[in-house]
């Protein structure tokens, strides 16, 4: 009896590690991709801005105007420029978050590997591509406007004020709590990956129908997961745990209550904000739903067709047609 429990315990333990290889998404096997080591060299431009002599700023910023262009490529005899940079390196709520940067990165050990993983994966599936070969990490204000990562004269630059783990200077700043939430480093990645897609993949395009748009939004998030296929579901969404489980459990019948109400092809712009606006959360469903609805069913779509189709992430970027991508990718949740 005892041979017959154990031969049964270990059939039972094979059937469920065969289940959990069975659900194993079939388009993740396409981003477990071998990527060769990307260098970049890292620039820590807060910390020469905010130690400057203020008695001589002027002669003080032209002495490293040349290796900051990306932020110093303004006319520094002009007084106005001057005073501007000034004003804001002696801010009192400047120097604040200089310090806590400080803090929380007194080395860039976290930084350096996320961000050159991100640029590895784009450079294996952009060979042909130029990219930065320098990174600036700097302070700027936590500014709503300024995206915290950006392409500058070719560079990129970070503001590291943007990853601060919901400290409490954002909420001095009226930023929303739901906001708050995403600034810690583990968005970072995420952060880069967008960075590289608007800068050298995104083209332009009129906004169109809801299914349109979840599919452009789709495929965008597609193209972050690629360059950070580790990310959990979460964090690429910008989702805490219980956000992303109620978008699980309720997926289907969300669907189902879009494709009934015929707002899968509706072009409003109250539709839109439905799906698409950021928020705390989407007031339609649930104040458990999270905001965005429309990327997480446009990933999920554009996952269906990746595990499907064969295609280069280029090839994918480039499709034009949407509709045809959502109409091959055989998505059908259950309710």
């Amino acid at each position: 009896m005892k041979t017959i429990a154990k031969t049964l315990s270990l059939l039972g333990l094979l059937l469920v590690m065969a289940s959990c290889h069975e659900q194993a998404p079939a388009y993740k096997a396409k981003l477990n991709v071998k990527t060769e080591p990307y260098d970049l060299e890292f620039d820590r431009y807060e910390q020469v801005l905010f130690n400057l002599d203020t008695t001589n700023f002027q002669q003080e910023l032209i002495k490293i105007q040349d290796s900051y262009r990306p932020f110093l490529g303004g006319d520094l005899s002009n007084p106005d420029a001057v005073c501007y940079l000034k004003g804001f390196a002696t801010d009192p709520f400047s120097i604040t978050l200089y310090n806590k940067v400080q803090e929380a990165f007194p080395d860039l050990k976290q930084v350096e590997p996320m961000v050159e993983d991100v640029m590895a994966h784009f450079h294996y599936y952009y060979p042909d591509i130029q990219l930065p070969t320098k990174a600036f990490t700097c302070v700027t204000g936590v500014l709503a406007d300024v995206a915290p990562v950006q392409i500058i004269n070719d560079q990129l630059v970070i503001s590291l004020d943007w990853y601060l783990d919901g400290d409490e200077v954002y909420d001095q700043i009226g930023m929303p709590r739901y906001i708050a939430e995403r600034t810690n480093v583990a968005t970072l990645a995420k952060d880069v990956a967008n960075c590289l897609y608007l800068f050298y993949v995104y083209e332009w395009r009129k906004q169109g129908q809801v299914i349109s748009e979840m599919v452009f939004c789709g495929r965008q998030n597609f193209f972050v997961e690629a360059m950070c296929p580790t990310m959990p579901d979460s964090v690429l969404l910008g989702y805490n745990a219980s956000q992303w489980r109620w978008a699980v459990e309720n997926e289907g019948a969300v669907w189902a209550d879009i494709v009934g109400s015929r707002r899968l092809y509706d072009a409003g712009l109250d539709t839109y904000m439905m799906f698409f606006g950021d928020g705390p959360f989407t007031q339609a469903y649930s104040n458990d739903a999270p905001s965005r609805l429309g990327e997480f069913f446009g990933l999920n779509i554009v996952r269906s067709y990746a595990s499907y189709h064969e295609f280069t992430l280029p090839q994918l970027m480039g499709r034009k047609d949407l509709q045809e991508i959502f109409q091959d990718s055989g998505y059908k949740p259950k309710k």
